[in-house]
């Protein structure tokens, strides 16, 4: 095998990587939390956007219910928010939709890449000149 398709292979592995990844982000979707204590207290999400009464939207990191107040960092401090300050609460959650799609796209792509490698699987860019250029060699050594 030689050089130039091992360096395809590797690049087309790193773009099957990369669409995954991207794949993967694209199964969620930020929504909203009909009932915020309940939510965090049950699901532990990694962050929650909180809408409070004066109209400012803060990202609480590591968020958990003590009480009636969601506690957490926002921009990296300690923060308490009562409930009663919060009127709109979204979290990042899962959406089949967007799922379905993501496997149906992650699938052609892979499929398609694959066909790629395999397709020069067999080829080679020394044809069989080494060999002949061996049996001529070992021909005048006798």
């Amino acid at each position: 095998m030689n050089r130039n398709s091992d360096v395809a292979k590797g690049t087309i592995a790193r773009f099957v990587v990369g669409i995954c990844l991207l794949i993967g982000a694209a199964c969620t979707t930020v929504a909203p939390i009909q009932s915020p204590a309940t939510y965090i207290a049950g699901n532990k999400p990694r962050s929650v956007w909180l809408t409070r009464t004066n109209k400012s939207v803060v990202r609480v990191d590591g968020p958990r219910m003590v009480g009636d107040t969601v506690v957490g960092a926002v921009s990296g401090e300690y923060t308490e928010i009562p409930l009663s300050d919060v009127t709109h609460a979204s979290a990042i959650q899962a959406d089949k939709g967007k799922t379905i799609l993501a496997a149906v796209l992650g699938g052609g792509v892979t499929v398609a890449a694959a066909a790629v490698i395999f397709s020069h699987g067999g080829s080679s860019s020394n044809g069989g000149a080494d060999t002949n250029a061996d049996t001529m060699t070992l021909q005048r050594q006798f």
